[in-house]
């Protein structure tokens, strides 16, 4: 639910309005609406603006999706977005809607845009659940009676002297000369991933299918909530052009058995190409089991030439495991859920394969080639 891609939020540049005439309505999305939608982002965000891609983002989601608008006769002021996916909540089957794209256009702070489309999202008869957002959601949603369910651990495993100079650039405002090559040495060494005492086997699977874990979250797995994959969806997020781009499949085998299961993938941005660990689950795990699923997924990795892999954890042993592989702690992700029913310290599994963390970023190249 954040505001990653849209500096028209943070620095609004439209004329505010005269928020006590303004007059609109908040309706579902439906597939007639999506000119108006098209329009609000591309005031909104920096996303591509083609019809393909407002096609598959709000039109071929919609099997699984849920979108609320604020209109007017001509002009949609606000939204509000859901991916409803599968969970299971003490040991449950449990239908949530994972939340995000919770915006109202620049101007119209104090207008109850924002409030009333999340509202309609409220009234649905599923969980909601919510990750992260900018400063004015962190304090709506608590106010809005939402609870905090667990807090998400970011993590960077640094590949690249670029990326880790960056970083030192933004902590102390100044540019090091040279400072690029220098930390090029310990992005090759110290943080190349390294495979550690083998457990099993790793296999790559083409599709989600061939990796037939559903054994993998029936019965016990250690978790009091976890979302369990959901093919469509994955399919969906999968089927967008180049600019989404490369995924992997890895299982991995114990003692003849299938133990784990992880999803890697390999992206450009504006700074240069990334990868992430959307996915890496085990029921029931330990330090070492995960601490080797890791590194076998980071590994795998290496030749994509990313300048950072990115990860994200709630769950505290699959955190140990990833400082065990030498990522370092990056940013808190609040995680909040609507209704506030759920108990306190729940041993929740959360990472980047929720809400729009594996779609982003949009590919710039996409916008830039069609404005």
């Amino acid at each position: 639910m954040g505001n990653t891609d849209s500096p028209s939020a943070a620095s609004p540049t439209e004329n505010r309005r005269d928020l006590r005439a303004l007059e609109f309505r908040v309706e579902p999305f439906t597939a007639d609406r999506l000119p108006l939608v098209a329009a609000f982002s591309e005031r909104y965000w920096t996303r591509p603006r083609t019809p393909a891609f407002y096609r598959w983002r709000y039109v071929d989601s919609q099997p699984f999706g849920r979108m609320f608008l604020a209109l007017t006769a001509d002009e949609c002021l606000g939204m509000v977005f859901g991916l409803r996916k599968p969970y299971r909540i003490f040991g449950q089957p449990l239908s949530c809607l994972e939340v995000f794209d919770w915006h109202s256009l620049p101007g119209l702070k104090g207008s109850g845009v924002g409030i009333r489309v999340m509202r309609a999202m409220m009234r649905e008869p599923d969980r909601l659940i919510a990750m992260g957002g900018t400063a004015d959601v962190l304090s709506t949603l608590p106010a809005m009676k939402w609870q905090l369910l667990a807090t998400a651990q970011t993590f960077t495993l640094p590949m690249s002297g670029d990326f880790l100079a960056r970083g030192l650039h933004g902590r102390l405002g100044v540019r090091i000369p040279g400072a690029a090559s220098a930390l090029g040495v310990a992005a090759a060494t110290w943080f190349r991933p390294q495979r550690r005492a083998v457990q099993g086997e790793v296999m790559t699977a083409a599709t989600f299918e061939e990796l037939d874990i559903e054994p993998l979250y029936s019965g016990e797995t250690g978790y009091d909530l976890l979302q369990v994959p959901e093919p469509a969806i994955l399919k969906w997020m999968m089927s967008r052009d180049a600019g989404a781009g490369t995924f992997q499949f890895l299982k991995f085998i114990v003692g003849g058995e299938l133990r784990g299961w992880a999803l890697t993938r390999v992206y450009e941005t504006e700074e240069g190409r990334e990868a992430s660990i959307l996915e890496i689950f085990a029921p029931s795990p330990d330090h070492a089991l995960y601490t080797w699923m890791i590194s076998e997924a980071a590994s795998s990795l290496t030749g994509a030439k990313a300048r950072v892999i990115r990860a994200r954890a709630t769950c505290p042993i699959l955190q140990s495991a990833f400082l065990a592989n030498r990522f370092r702690r990056d940013e808190l992700i609040p995680i909040h859920s609507w209704p506030a029913t759920v108990p306190q310290n729940l041993r929740v599994h959360i990472t980047l394969n929720h809400s729009d963390a594996p779609l982003r970023p949009y590919p710039v190249a996409v916008l830039a080639s069609n404005v």
